[in-house]
């Protein structure tokens, strides 16, 4: 339960800014042009990095990963108050660093977590489904009505939904500072990037399963992205 809410609080903070960030880019008199190349390098930097913050998680601490993700987020978001381009580029590859660890880093450490306390693992398969549907479903879209809310209803401006989501994430790593152990790889697992992208590389071309659920979903970020 606890890593749940936790999760939630920290989905929040990733859901409020997505509907602003286009919006909050125009308002400082950005183009078209420069604001896709805002976007690539968000996309880059989630793409660069995410081939690494899984096995670096592994070898600092999951938990210190969550809390790195919480801090990057944070910083993301002040960068919005400025309308500076070279600040706002920064912050969107923060941006990037910090979608890559949410992705990675949380549910590493639950896996961690549940086998270590010797938990049932179908229960693993139960809290997995609860926070995909409530984390990307139902997180999502009330973040949406509150991001909503503050920008149109209240009037606080669009840069209101990033300091909401910056409020978010604070909270969401105090929980992580107060409530979570920290764990690790195994160490004899530890091996060398290119050692692992060739592992990764031999699994999806002798598993055609692995390649399609690959492919399915690159196709469904590309086309909500």
């Amino acid at each position: 339960l606890a890593h749940l809410i936790n999760v939630y609080v920290s989905i929040a903070g990733d859901w409020l800014q997505g509907p602003y960030v286009y919006y909050l880019y125009s308002t400082y008199g950005f183009g078209k042009g420069d604001i896709g190349q805002l976007f690539i390098a968000g996309f880059g930097s989630s793409m660069l990095f995410g081939t690494i913050v899984g096995s670096l998680a592994d070898k600092q601490g999951r938990k210190r990963a969550c809390i790195t993700y919480c801090i990057t987020y944070i910083l993301s978001c002040i960068t919005k108050h400025s309308p500076e381009y070279r600040i706002l580029m920064i912050g969107r590859v923060l941006g990037g660093i910090a979608t890559s660890l949410l992705f990675s880093a949380f549910e590493s450490w639950l896996v961690a977590e549940h086998n270590k306390r010797g938990f049932e693992q179908q229960w693993l398969s139960l809290t997995f489904s609860k926070a995909i549907f409530l984390g990307n479903g139902l997180i999502a879209i009330l973040s949406g009505l509150f991001g909503n809310l503050l920008v149109d209803s209240l009037s606080l401006g669009p840069v209101a939904p990033f300091d909401a989501a910056a409020c978010f994430l604070a909270i969401g790593m105090a929980i992580i500072f107060s409530s979570w152990t920290e764990n690790f790889g195994d160490p004899s697992e530890n091996k060398d990037l290119l050692t692992q992208f060739r592992g990764a590389a031999i699994a999806i071309a002798s598993d055609e399963k692995i390649a399609l659920l690959g492919a399915i979903q690159s196709l469904f970020e590309g086309s909500m992205y």
